[in-house]
């Protein structure tokens, strides 16, 4: 008997004599759905970029629920390499901004005003991400209200977050955030949640931070824009927005425990 691999040519579900790369990935439905609705040809590189991060927000949305199951029947060592594979997402989605920049802010303004009502507010993907991980628990009241009136029942389809599993997590262990990176090598699994949830975190707050930079070089920071709200009213807002400010405050009670100097009143939490 051979000891090498069958190789298989199943039919498809529609009779068709190959499943290939093209059906694989539906390439035929996924690349028709490119329709820019200006003559403009860099539209074409605007949709492009925005299609390839829906793409990415799918997936970290189908790996949030695969961490949420890992937290809480403790498979510690899994959900940790699954955090981290978003964190490099992030880090991937972060870099297309770069790219949206080469397109100048003239070609922007000589075809923005067809967009007038589309905005990446509307991205209910995004906001998921958002709502999974758990921002709505530690926002305020007005970012709750802001998901609430856009996508309603949002946060009721995810009652159980990240950050809330997270923290369920060090309470089963009896450890806290300040005991486990004072002995890190013993509660080594422990140690490594926290780390890669910071990066989660520290990951948003570079995406939004260049956001910014890449929406005041596209339209300048007191456009209103297509979504019909000012800088200030929103994007200012987001800034610090953090899904486990503890991960940031606590490192001041690390830095005091070991003879450093911190400042009174450290606020880690998130504007309303």
């Amino acid at each position: 008997m051979s000891d090498c691999p069958v190789s298989h040519t199943p039919d498809t579900e529609e009779g068709s004599p190959q499943f290939d790369y093209v059906h694989h990935l539906r390439l035929d439905q996924l690349l028709s759905t490119l329709r820019p609705v200006t003559d403009h040809p860099e539209e074409h590189l605007f949709v492009t970029v925005h299609h390839v991060l829906e793409l990415w927000f799918k997936q970290i949305i189908f790996d949030l629920g695969r961490i949420l199951t890992t937290l809480d029947e403790d498979r510690l060592p899994e959900a940790v390499w699954l955090m981290n594979r978003i964190a490099e997402i992030l880090k991937l989605a972060e870099a297309h901004w770069p790219v949206l920049e080469t397109m100048s802010a003239a070609d922007f303004a000589e075809f923005r005003g067809n967009l007038t009502g589309a905005s990446g507010l509307q991205s209910r993907q995004f906001r998921q991400v958002e709502v999974m991980l758990g921002l709505h628990e530690v926002a305020g009241d007005v970012y709750r209200q802001r998901v609430e009136a856009q996508w309603p029942g949002l946060i009721a389809e995810h009652p159980r977050t990240i950050r809330a599993a997270f923290f369920a997590a060090f309470e089963r262990s009896g450890k806290t955030l300040l005991e486990v990176y004072r002995d890190r090598w013993r509660d080594h699994d422990l140690f490594r949640l926290a780390e890669a949830a910071f990066e989660i975190d520290r990951r948003f707050q570079s995406w939004r931070q260049n956001h910014i930079l890449m929406v005041r070089r596209e339209i300048g920071i007191r456009a209103k824009g297509t979504g019909g709200t000012f800088f200030r009213d929103y994007l200012a807002t987001t800034t610090g927005y953090l899904f486990f400010p503890e991960l940031f405050e606590f490192r001041n009670a690390l830095t005091e425990a070991a003879g450093g100097e911190v400042m009174e009143d450290g606020e880690g939490g998130c504007p309303a």
